[in-house]
């Protein structure tokens, strides 16, 4: 680990002469409504759609009067109840995003700069105050290339924010996100070089060491730099996956304590007492939701809300009527992951709506989604029948769950718990540490893990093996009288495909279809985006040949004009 360069002493506000004053620190988060409640980036996940239903999640006569702020150095900022206060984009590729064409591959599909929805103020899909506040996500790893992508958005949104925590593989085979956290000198130039160019302010998002001194040394290191917000995600790069485990609170605390900027949390966030419980033991200045959010767009909205834990279904119609009243295309992989998450306690017993997703386009609209939600209400009518038209959602139980009807939103819980049991709360104990690796009973949204020792893949609920595809097909292959060493070499090396239970090659197939879906998804979506740029070409070349017949016209008449005063 290197020692950050020396930075210019001078504020974001005088960096340079050419750039408006902007500001910085609390200064900039007071100005845009001191948010407390955030949604995530995430990849194809936080695209403009479900940003706008994340702002709104419940219609105008469920949630009730919105309220508009007026905050000191800000534009106006509207606040529906429930909605979230601030929103990111997906995360950008840098490079990909600056080299490419309004039509072509990465360039829109990231940020549609050609319909001016993304970033805009005015209404959008009937939802007042638009797509801010809003926090555009960029990856990179070259300076100059960072500072060319972010001048294309930065009249678009409130703030340029560096993704310093992708853990995936292609982010370490690109170098970027969380494989940066090693090159300090690189980090802080990033930064750095967007505080001192930009006419807005940079701010970051990062994962923690296992160490706390040097997680608290790096926030530092990213406060000096120039960051103006940081958002520390409290789990380690190393952290992803079914090794997700639990977000570390205290390390959150503890760089909250060390600097002098805002700080956002991020992990563990399952419910809206969460969102509280976390604001209270950290004390930070706001809580940001990714899967939490996925799984119920919702979450903000308080448990005393008559309509807390809203029907999936009717999220999923929200969300699809936002994606018809804009201009701006959605890609269909979104459309396919949202409502899989919604919909996934309904779809764990409904396989054939799954693959009934998994088929569906957007092709001619999003009809076959909804009729695909049709179908949904049909198979859900009688718990909804059950739980009547006045169901409240329980409190939390002594584990920190929330039993709820299928057809309700709710969050996604793994097989390791990530709610109660982070940070002290009296209100939430567990008389046994065992119990922290329990979820509730009766909860109907739990990943179970693979019952061969030291597996920790997903198995799939029907397996009657209770193991996961690769596990499944070994036990299968052996039960048919194949020598178990080579069942796992075959097995390892790709092979005994169809040989595991109907649940498992089941999921193999539609995941086949989804794949080849999405291709084709893609390539008509392509298509698409180039026939809206002929047509705002065509519509642009138009409207010079109207502004050229009328200067034409006005010059003959002032000819005219002159002739007859001759």
């Amino acid at each position: 680990m290197s020692a950050p360069p020396p930075l210019p002493s001078r504020s974001a506000s005088s960096s340079s002469s050419t750039l408006p004053s902007k500001l910085g620190g609390y200064d900039f988060y007071r100005s845009i409504g001191s948010p407390q409640h955030i949604v995530a980036p995430m990849v194809d996940q936080s695209e403009l759609p479900w940003r706008l239903l994340s702002r709104a999640p419940l219609p105008s006569p469920q949630a009730g009067p919105s309220t508009t702020l007026r905050p000191p150095g800000g534009a106006p900022v509207v606040r529906h109840v429930g909605g979230a206060h601030l929103v990111y984009t997906p995360m950008i590729h840098a490079k990909v995003f600056l080299q490419s064409r309004a039509d072509g591959k990465g360039g829109d599909p990231q940020f549609n700069l050609a319909c001016g929805e993304e970033g805009s103020r005015a209404a959008l899909a009937g939802i007042e105050g638009g797509d801010r506040p809003l926090f555009v996500q960029f990856c990179a790893n070259d300076p100059e290339t960072l500072l060319a992508a972010a001048k294309k958005v930065e009249a678009h949104c409130d703030a340029v924010d560096i993704n310093f925590g992708c853990p995936q593989g292609i982010a370490r085979k690109g170098h970027y996100g969380a494989f940066l956290q090693d090159d300090w000198d690189l980090i802080a130039s990033l930064i750095s070089t967007l505080h001192h160019n930009l006419a807005v302010p940079v701010t970051a998002k990062f994962r923690v060491f296992p160490e706390l001194d040097k997680t608290v040394a790096y926030a530092k290191m990213l406060e000096a730099a120039g960051a103006q917000i940081l958002t520390c995600h409290g789990r380690t790069r190393e952290m992803k996956g079914q090794m997700t485990g639990l977000a570390d609170w205290d390390k959150i605390k503890a760089v909250k304590e060390a600097v002098g900027v805002p700080v956002f949390a991020n992990g563990n966030i399952l419910y809206a007492e969460d969102v509280e419980r976390c604001l209270a033991y950290t004390g930070c200045d706001g809580v940001m939701s990714a899967e939490g959010n996925l799984s119920n767009p919702a979450l903000f909205v308080p448990p005393s809300h008559p309509h807390a834990h809203p029907s999936a279904p009717a999220l999923a119609r929200r969300y699809l009527d936002i994606i018809d009243s804009l201009r701006t295309p959605t890609s269909g992989s979104a459309v396919k992951s949202h409502l899989f998450r919604l919909l996934k306690p309904v779809l764990d017993a409904n396989g054939d709506l799954r693959v009934a997703i998994g088929e569906a386009s957007l092709v001619g609209g999003t009809a076959r989604y909804r009729a695909i939600l049709d179908e949904v209400d049909a198979r859900v009518a009688a718990d909804v029948d059950t739980v009547g038209p006045d169901f409240r959602p329980p409190p939390l139980d002594a584990h920190g769950y929330r039993a709820l009807p299928r057809h309700r939103a709710q969050p996604y819980i793994r097989a390791t718990p990530a709610s109660a049991h982070v940070g002290p709360s009296e209100a939430i104990a567990l008389a046994d540490a065992a119990a922290h690796h329990e979820p509730a009973a009766a909860a109907t949204n739990v990943a179970a893990i693979c019952s061969h020792a030291a597996c920790q893949h997903i198995a799939a609920q029907r397996c009657l093996q209770g193991a996961c595809l690769t596990h499944c097909r070994i036990a299968r292959a052996v039960e048919g009288g194949m020598d178990e060493a080579a069942a796992e070499k075959a097995a390892s090396a790709g092979g005994l495909s169809g040989v595991g239970c109907e649940a498992h090659e089941e999921k193999v197939l539609a995941r086949k279809k989804r794949v080849a879906e999405k291709r084709a998804g893609k390539a008509e979506m392509k298509r698409q985006r180039k026939d809206l740029a002929r047509q705002i070409n065509s519509a642009n070349a138009a409207a010079r040949v109207m502004d050229k017949r009328e200067q034409v016209a006005a010059e003959v008449i002032y000819v005219e004009e002159d002739d007859s005063n001759a």
